[in-house]
């Protein structure tokens, strides 16, 4: 199968854009535009391959800022790993079957594809700061454990709105990998677990 990522391939590349305007007869920005999908569903997450894969593995880069309380990160490669790959399954399910129609406003061929998959464990205090997801077309946030109404909002930047969202357990956000986002200190008493990701279109 032949993987194309509609971020790198892009109005610069010329041969990859006749194919998409001549054939396909849609402009390439129509894949990329203000998105945001908010839906309730359990992705087949255990507990349990969370904090066992906390205790092997260090914090990354991305979980260091020590200019504010921050948070753990685990590295970006979960999909490839073994305990991760049933719900990355369901995911790629789920999105090529009910987002896909919402972001692509044609028929066409290909499907998307989870590029990475990372989560994050956050504790009282601790926040992320604002951020996108580079190189990629779509990006989500599915919350595994959370204590609800207990801060950790979750900020997306649109256009010419500001958007803040108390996630419950299960809640899966998926947005434009290029929009801002941010989540506010959370005050929970229990660790927040949440598990993002960035997708691909793949022919």
């Amino acid at each position: 199968m032949v993987i194309l990522d509609l971020y790198k391939y892009s109005k610069k590349n010329f041969f990859y854009n006749f194919i998409i305007e001549r054939f396909l007869k849609i402009d390439v920005h129509l894949l990329k535009k203000d998105f945001l999908y908010i839906d309730n569903i359990d992705l087949g997450f255990e507990e349990n391959i969370f904090y066992e894969y906390y205790k092997n593995n260090p914090a990354t880069k991305w979980g260091g800022n020590k200019r504010e309380r921050d948070h753990y990160q685990s590295n970006h490669d979960l999909q490839k790993n073994y305990n991760f790959k049933k719900p990355v399954k369901v995911l790629e399910r789920y999105l090529n079957k009910k987002i896909k129609k919402k972001i692509i406003p044609i028929k066409m061929i290909g499907q998307f594809k989870i590029k990475s998959m990372w989560f994050t464990i956050q504790q009282q205090n601790e926040k992320h700061s604002s951020h996108n997801h580079p190189k990629s077309i779509l990006s989500g946030i599915s919350y595994f454990k959370i204590d609800e109404k207990r801060g950790g909002e979750l900020i997306i930047d649109k256009k010419d709105d500001k958007i803040k969202y108390m996630p419950k357990k299960n809640d899966l956000v998926i947005f434009n990998s290029d929009t801002m986002h941010s989540v506010e200190p959370y005050h929970g008493n229990n660790d927040r677990i949440a598990v993002a990701w960035d997708a691909i279109y793949s022919l």
